[in-house]
């Protein structure tokens, strides 16, 4: 079960990494094992040993729903756009009841923990209207190669530590920086010149995230989940596809939001510290 789980768990957070708008972070608290992966990319050896054939299927899952899904992204958003989206709408929206559960083990909800949850929405929903607006510059320059490889590196750390916090969309990330499509067509071409430097990015920035967010969680474990709650609610503002409305695509997509919050509340019943 727990080889079954951790591959599950694993796909899924690789196809987050494809889909701009989808946080992988927000899966991982939705799935009860956001603290043992943090702890894993922080390199915590003991917890690794403790679960380690859990985060080598997770990694098997992770890689192949990468891989997998690049290829079939296309195909998805351009015949079934709104199913595709309200479907992981309803992933998102079905995880915050556990995400509420987890926070509140040890100690309720306070007054002060509103404002770091109004910030955490705040942000993500500024990211997504800037994206739209045009704010962020899009496109690749023609820079030198030494110069491509520093910036090819630096956008996968940055949108690496995005992959770590709940809410914000590594995917979208590199949107925003205008590389999403370069990334994309590399993954699917292997091209080295832009893999290689954006997998030292990502192992880099999926460490320094993982620190980071364990060194608050130990310290303001309730104001942390506040901002993360946030930042999930936030995240399901970018997934309302285009054209919804009365239109059977649209009522199918409503399906495909019920399906997906039932299989949020299914797979989230089942922590991996229960295993």
């Amino acid at each position: 079960m727990q080889n079954i789980l951790g591959l599950i768990y694993g796909l899924v957070y690789g196809v987050s990494h494809v889909v701009p708008g989808l946080s992988g972070g927000t899966f991982l608290v939705i799935f009860g094992c956001y603290d043992l992966v943090c702890e894993a990319f922080a390199l915590n050896f003991s917890i690794i040993k403790k679960h380690f054939f859990f985060l080598m299927f997770f990694g098997i899952g992770t890689v192949g729903g990468l891989v997998a899904f690049v290829h079939a992204i296309t195909f998805l958003f351009n015949g079934y756009a709104i199913q595709t989206n309200l479907f992981f709408m309803g992933l998102i929206l079905g995880g915050i009841p556990l995400i509420i559960k987890v926070a509140t083990r040890e100690e309720q909800f306070k007054p002060e923990c509103l404002l770091p949850f109004i910030l955490g929405l705040a942000v993500v929903i500024s990211l997504f209207v800037m994206q739209k607006t045009g704010v962020f510059a899009s496109g690749a320059t023609q820079d030198a190669d030494f110069i491509q490889i520093i910036r090819f590196a630096s956008y996968s750390f940055i949108a690496a530590i995005a992959m770590i916090l709940p809410g914000i969309s590594g995917a979208f990330v590199l949107v925003a920086f205008g590389v999403y499509d370069i990334f994309i067509v590399a993954l699917k071409e292997l091209d080295l010149m832009v893999l290689v430097p954006a997998i030292a990015g990502i192992l880099l920035g999926v460490v320094a995230g993982a620190r980071l967010v364990l060194f608050i969680m130990k310290k303001y474990k309730l104001i942390l989940y506040s901002a993360i709650i946030g930042m999930v609610i936030g995240s399901v503002v970018p997934l309302y596809p285009d054209g919804f409305g009365l239109n059977t695509a649209s009522l199918a997509g409503i399906g495909c939001l019920l399906l997906g919050g039932w299989v949020s509340i299914i797979m989230g019943k089942k922590e991996v510290s229960d295993i």
